[in-house]
């Protein structure tokens, strides 16, 4: 039973989106201590408050896997998808806003999201 969870959920692409996500999470989190060093307001407070905030939401996002397929039908994995992207956007801006803290011009990536969500939008 659980391998067929696992080979749905890979055939509907949902563990790799959750893979990205986890990358994202690490990218956020290590640009955001950069950033925080380079301002000097880098607190142990701060960074262990950041890296239970990422085990929290992962913990999160893994529990809704089993969850998705209680629902009827593709309605699960749909749950899935709008949940694992919105939390991508959110990380992106994060990871955007650390950037910014930095003095890194964002404008570019910026520019580039919003052709991204355009071309999205189209299809």
């Amino acid at each position: 039973m659980i391998d067929e969870w696992i080979n749905q959920l890979t055939e509907q692409r949902v563990l790799y989106l959750l893979a990205v996500l986890a990358i994202a999470m690490m990218i956020d989190f290590f640009s955001g201590v950069l950033a925080a060093k380079i301002k000097q307001e880098i607190t142990s407070k701060i960074g262990i408050n950041g890296i239970l905030r990422k085990i929290a939401s992962m913990i999160l996002l893994v529990f809704f896997l089993p969850v998705a397929f209680i629902l009827p039908a593709y309605t699960g994995i749909a749950m899935l998808y709008v949940l694992y992207v919105g939390y991508l956007c959110l990380e992106i801006q994060s990871i955007l806003e650390n950037y910014k803290k930095m003095g890194m011009n964002t404008a570019p990536f910026r520019q580039f999201l919003l052709v991204l969500k355009e071309l999205i939008n189209k299809k």
